[in-house]
This record gives C-alpha cells, sequence and structure tokens, in this order.
C-alpha cells in the first residue's frame, strides 16, 4: 500500500478475500499502511523498513502494489513485474487519479501489469507469477522517463 496517508482498504480487503480463498496455495502478506481494514486471513504488517520490503519482493512468486511511482518501480528494480492497482480519487484512495494514467503507461510500456477492478486480481497474479521484466522493457525506459517528465510538467501550476 505504500507509505501514502490515504487508506487503501478495497485492495486490503480484496487481498485478504484471496488469501481465505483456496484459489492459490501461496501465503499473502500485505503491507497494509494507513489502511482502515484489518485483514483476518492474510498476515500483515503496517509498515516495513525499505529493506524489508525489497527482501519481501523478491522473495514473491506474485506482487501486488498500489499505483506509486515509488512502490512500483521499487517492484521492478527487485526483479517483479508488478500487479497496479491504482487508486481511485471517487472511492476517496487519493486526491486524484494520477495512478490510473501512470498504471496505463507502465502496462503500454512492458513494465506491469494491471488489475483495475478488484475481480481481475486473480487472473493477473496468475499473468505474473514467476514472470520477471521482459528484456525489451529496460530499453524502453526512456520512453518512460520522457512521458514523466511530460506528465509532471503539466501539473506545474503556469508561469514557474
Amino acid at each position: 500500500m505504500g507509505m501514502e496517508v490515504h487508506p487503501f482498504d478495497r485492495l486490503a480487503r480484496a487481498i485478504d478475500e484471496l488469501a481465505a480463498s483456496a484459489t492459490f496455495d501461496e501465503e499473502f502478506f500485505i503491507q497494509l499502511g494507513a489502511c482502515n481494514y484489518s485483514p483476518q486471513h492474510a498476515r500483515w504488517e503496517r509498515f516495513l523498513s525499505f529493506g524489508d520490503l525489497c527482501e519481501r519482493i523478491r522473495e514473491a512468486s506474485a506482487v501486488i502494489t498500489h499505483a506509486g511511482a515509488g512502490s512500483t518501480l521499487t517492484c521492478i528494480q527487485q526483479g517483479k513485474v508488478p500487479i497496479m492497482v491504482p487508486r481511485r480519487a471517487r472511492d476517496h484512495e487519493h486526491v486524484d487519479d494520477h495512478q490510473v494514467s501512470f498504471t496505463d503507461k507502465m502496462c503500454e510500456i512492458g513494465y506491469a501489469t494491471a488489475a483495475r477492478e478488484m475481480s481481475e486480481l486473480p487472473a493477473a497474479i496468475t499473468a505474473v507469477q514467476g514472470r520477471g521484466p521482459t528484456v525489451a522493457a529496460p530499453a524502453r525506459s526512456s520512453e518512460l522517463t520522457d512521458w514523466l517528465e511530460e506528465f509532471w510538467a503539466g501539473l506545474r501550476p503556469r508561469g514557474n
């Protein structure tokens, strides 16, 4: 869930429901962050140190993350294709929908897969299990940085 101040209960609940089901023979772990929801079936901690987070990511067969840039890029750096779940403003998970645009771009260039709705999580998990970033993805990093520069420039107040 990252270090975000906004709760992401929709995702925490969905992961906990997956942990309760027999869909996957996996242990589910959630870095809960600011969520109000308390998982009953998945193991969880509120926050992890960066080192512990990286270790958990490396050991995981699949990683589900909110679509924060830091969390997403950490997953990639640790050799995973993250399943990005963008927070939505309409659900009071963030102040705007910038995570939707970031998710779209990361999927377009092959760095991630998306689960925009919680019902898409099982298929996304199956699709990425044990898979690392494609060989072509690092070659497209300049495309990502150019897109990010343009995206952030569009958010700056005029005249600055």
